[in-house]
């Protein structure tokens, strides 16, 4: 409990001493003071007043990342802690007005073989960093002129022609084939499709089309849903083209509860479980695989993702002529940045020829089973002919 002390004027008086700093309170009546005392302690204890060249850095990053929760989704909060905990054990009893760009240069230097976590943990440190100078803790940010571990830009991987067709011919249940149309026809990300319900859908007689607004990420194996997506853009009217109508208009109508992509071991109307999405995964890759085995088609599983379907929309987008500005609508991004990567490794003399991105579609389907049904029938003529040279 405070001391309090009358002074001469008639007000009371009291000193409190918190983290090193000493701060003089007075008010007309003790219960004023009480008060007074009571809100200094609560802004402290919530972080209002850490201007104290004294604070630690374990200490500060705590209350930078509660004011920061509030505006990122629950995959980021979960990411964010991951590399709090993790990566900053070198600084974590530092205090922040000791902490020089060398320190920090050794916190990305213990991660030099893991690009991608060094340039994320360099990207928190500069965050926190940058909200000490605005609190006035720092002059400057010392994570200012780090050199980073360079990230390898892998090109990104998309169905070759072949694997298309495989996708169309393989022997998907009506679950699986549903998730590979939305991701390949719609370019859906995975979390996008995994959040799909009946309601999402507007659909006539000869058209249609799909709306996302939200997501299903797994934090910690656990489904969370998010009434948001990755960002405003992502925010978009996809159409539903003429070859897949049909298919969708038949699963909306047969599965049984509202929401698409649900757990297969019950019957409840829930999001499907991190494990039950392993597993459909697992399945599309399994059928396409052995059908590639069925039809003599080479399949190339390394890279091959959920994405890889998302990729191969916007090759599709490129390839009808769809400009890029419309592509980074469609594909719900804030930027061009990722379709720049795509459209630049596109071959532009052979694009434009189709008018929509339907009769694109409707043309590489016809070509690509015209060019199996070939092959196969070239590879059977040689066995066969390879047969009867044995036999004679």
């Amino acid at each position: 409990m405070a001391k309090y002390k009358k002074r001469k004027d008639g007000r009371y008086h009291t000193s409190i001493t918190l983290d090193g700093k000493k701060y003089e309170l007075y008010s007309k009546s003790i219960k004023e003071l009480d008060k007074k005392v009571i809100e200094l302690r609560v802004k402290y204890e919530q972080g209002l007043m850490l201007k104290s060249p004294t604070v630690l850095f374990k200490d500060y990053k705590e209350r930078w990342f509660e004011a920061k929760k509030p505006m990122i989704s629950a995959k980021s909060i979960a990411s964010y802690r991951s590399i709090l905990d993790n990566h900053f054990t070198r600084i974590d009893y530092m205090k922040i007005v000791d902490i020089k760009k060398t320190d920090v240069q050794n916190v990305i230097n213990d991660l030099i073989d893991k690009p991608n976590t060094a340039n994320k943990t360099y990207m928190t440190l500069n965050q926190i960093l940058e909200n000490a100078v605005d609190d006035d803790i720092l002059n400057k940010n010392p994570c200012r002129g780090i050199k980073k571990p360079k990230i390898e830009t892998k090109e990104k991987r998309i169905l070759t022609d072949e694997e298309f067709y495989l996708t169309e011919v393989a022997d998907f249940n009506d679950r699986e084939k549903m998730f590979v149309i939305m991701s390949k026809y719609c370019g859906l990300r995975p979390e996008e499709t995994r959040a799909l319900t009946k309601d999402d859908f507007f659909i006539n007689n000869n058209s249609g089309y799909v709306r996302i607004n939200k997501t299903v990420v797994y934090v910690s194996n656990q489904a969370i849903f998010q009434q948001f997506t990755k960002n405003s853009s992502s925010i978009r009217d996809i159409p539903l083209f003429a070859n897949i109508l049909p298919f969708v208009r038949y699963y909306l109508s047969s599965t049984q509860t509202n929401k698409l992509f649900t757990n297969l071991s019950n019957k409840k109307d829930e999001y499907m479980s991190s494990q039950s999405y392993k597993w459909l995964i697992k399945k599309i890759k399994d059928k396409i695989r052995y059908k590639a085995w069925e039809l003599k088609i080479e399949f190339n599983e390394k890279g091959f993702t959920a994405y890889t379907f998302r990729h191969t929309y916007a090759t599709l987008l490129y390839y009808s002529g769809i400009n890029l500005k419309e592509a980074e609508y469609y594909m719900g991004h804030a930027d061009s940045k990722m379709l720049n990567q795509v459209y630049i490794h596109l071959d532009k003399q052979a694009l434009r020829e189709n008018n929509s991105i339907e009769d694109y579609i409707k043309n590489k389907l016809i070509l690509n089973k015209q060019a199996i049904q070939s092959k196969t029938s070239v590879q059977d003529s040689v066995q066969n002919q390879i047969e009867i040279e044995k036999v004679t």
